[in-house]
This record gives C-alpha cells, structure tokens and sequence, in this order.
C-alpha cells in the first residue's frame, strides 16, 4: 500500500480549494462591482461570468442577499421582471473602506 496517498490527497484538496476559493472570490468580486449600480439578475449573471442561472443564484446572488452585501431594489416583488439589484448601504462602506476611501 501506498502510506503517501492521505498526505497526497491532503495536498490535493488544499489545492483544489485554493482555486475554487480564488475563482469564486473574483466571481463575487465582479458581481459586488456591478452591484454598484442597480443590476438586473441579467447584469450580475454576466459580471460573474457564469452561464447557469440556478447556479448562479444558489451560490452567488442568493448568499449575498442574506449576508446582507447586495439588496432587491424592489423587495415585496423578488420575482418582478423589473426587479433589480444594488449595494447595501453597509457593503458600500466596506468596499470603499478597503480602497482606502472612507465616507
């Protein structure tokens, strides 16, 4: 038997998760820049780059929703076809914080 394969594998999924983590960090990153300015799901989708809307929503939008970052602009109407997305108050200060430009 090969006593090196856990140790290996550990390796390997530190790895892995380094680039899923770098890849889905510059994913929220594009999507927290487009937020910016009010967003349709359409605009966000496409900053993030990904083209499986479920996906997109389950792992991107719906988590910045509840973590508070990104807001509805419409939130009695979640699925209003005119429904748009934007910063929060909070997330705009931490994003202009962490460029050095406080309000």
């Amino acid at each position: 038997m090969n006593t090196n394969a856990p140790a290996n594998l550990k390796q390997l999924t530190v790895q892995v998760t380094d680039q899923v983590i770098g890849q889905v960090a510059t994913q929220v990153a594009r999507v927290l820049g487009a937020a910016r300015s009010n967003c349709s799901f359409a605009d966000l989708q496409a900053a993030a780059g990904l083209k499986d809307r479920a996906h997109f929503l389950k792992t991107h939008l719906e988590p910045l929703l509840f973590a508070g970052w990104i807001e509805r602009t419409i939130p009695d109407k979640p699925r209003s076809r005119k429904q748009k997305y934007r910063l929060t108050e909070k997330s705009r200060q931490t994003l202009d914080e962490q460029k050095g430009g406080r309000k």
